[in-house]
């Protein structure tokens, strides 16, 4: 039995590591549900799992939590606050901690874990963006395990031998006779879009693409391939991977999650139904895969596979995050993020267009720059000051086309 923390239980990867465990009973037992501010399906949630503790980051909403659970017999102990919900994430009796709160809210969380020596089943890509390889230096000072769970770190993480899996973030690609790990992306809404429609691209058409299910943010991300940029900077911290080491494939169809290419010209694919269930099932018994719940692929079904080459005149944004990824100093991917955070949220406020998410986040990258960070308050300090600094020129004098 493996007592879990999970860091953000009502989004999205945390509803679905939920879904993981009540299709494995018998071998998960809920320590404790940590949310944002969703107290109506954090009272289910409580109800359902009966942890033992339960924390919510504002106190009125951990009073409602509270005043919720009043009625029944469920004996969860509600707190709030970050630094409660810090000492929540290293409690000795839990075993694995699923981090699954978005941007950097809850990264002071994850390090705490990390130095609690915990299995840190990451979902948030942005930690290891921003952070290089300052987090995976705490993972190994103090023996915790970082393991992946979006899809294409997750897939490229299991077609990995044992030995990487272990090192990751000083693993050696090149002695293990692997050439290059190949990311995937479907290219997002807008695929067959020409660059000259972009800028007439607003809000509604991203909120009635084929992707809707899907929050604003990423599938802006995906749109401008800003998603798929990020995890290749994540990717080099993760799997200790250099420039020639790293290719990204538009895929459309999405059935092949991430691909390897070996010495031998050889190449292994994870094929699958786009289902997050599948990685989380994969890494949260780690290395002893479970039933995640989902249908197996027919393979009878698929008549064809694509793949593309980026085109990085139109998907700007990516070729910023590749340029940006080996750039000399760590501040630089802080400083994207940060950037295209701030972007995102304008083009959905209607305070900027479409094609002006890539045109700020060059300004901005252009524009600062900050000695190599040392210590994750350094980094929070860049990254607060990147969110200001951007506002700053979006108000003042950023030219919108």
């Amino acid at each position: 039995m493996k007592y879990l923390t999970i860091l953000g239980s009502t989004g999205y990867i945390g509803r679905n590591v939920l879904s993981v465990v009540l299709t494995n009973p018998e071998l998960f037992k809920i320590k404790v549900l940590v949310s944002h501010s969703n107290v109506e399906l954090m009272t289910k949630q409580c109800i359902l799992f009966n942890p033992d503790y339960a924390a919510m980051f504002k106190q009125n909403a951990a009073e409602r939590l509270k005043n919720n659970l009043s009625n029944t017999e469920i004996k969860t102990q509600i707190l709030f606050g970050e630094q409660k919900i810090e000492q929540l994430a290293s409690l000795d009796d839990v075993d694995q901690v699923i981090a699954a709160i978005n941007g950097t809210a809850g990264f002071l969380s994850v390090l705490s874990a990390i130095r609690a020596g915990k299995n840190v089943l990451l979902a948030n890509k942005e930690l290891i963006v921003i952070s290089g390889n300052i987090l995976m230096y705490e993972a190994k000072k103090f023996k915790a395990k970082i393991l992946p769970l979006n899809k294409n770190h997750s897939s490229i993480f299991q077609m990995m031998p044992i030995n990487i899996q272990k090192q990751l973030g000083f693993c050696n690609l090149n002695q293990n006779n692997i050439q290059k790990i190949i990311l995937t992306s479907s290219g997002g809404p807008f695929l067959h879009t020409s660059k000259k429609k972009f800028k007439y691209i607003n809000i509604k058409d991203v909120c009635n693409c084929a992707y809707s299910n899907m929050k604003k943010k990423l599938i802006i991300n995906s749109a401008t391939m800003m998603n798929i940029g990020l995890e290749y900077i994540a990717s080099k911290y993760l799997f200790n991977a250099q420039k020639n080491q790293m290719e990204i494939i538009i895929h459309p169809e999405s059935k092949i999650n991430a691909m390897i290419k070996f010495k031998d010209s050889s190449i292994s694919t994870q094929l699958s139904i786009s289902d997050i269930r599948i990685f989380i099932a994969s890494m949260i018994n780690w290395p002893i895969k479970i039933n995640s719940g989902v249908e197996q692929i027919n393979l009878h079904e698929l008549k064809f596979l694509t793949f593309l080459k980026p085109d990085f005149i139109k998907y700007s944004c990516l070729k910023l995050a590749i340029e940006v990824c080996f750039a000399n100093n760590i501040s630089s991917s802080i400083i994207l993020n940060a950037a295209n955070e701030i972007a995102v949220k304008s083009f959905i406020e209607k305070k900027i267009s479409f094609d002006d998410i890539s045109s700020l986040n060059h300004t901005i990258i252009n524009t600062l720059s900050f000695n190599n960070p040392k210590s994750i308050h350094d980094i929070l300090w860049i990254d607060n000051y990147v969110r200001k600094y951007t506002k700053y020129i979006l108000k003042n004098k950023f030219k919108k086309h």
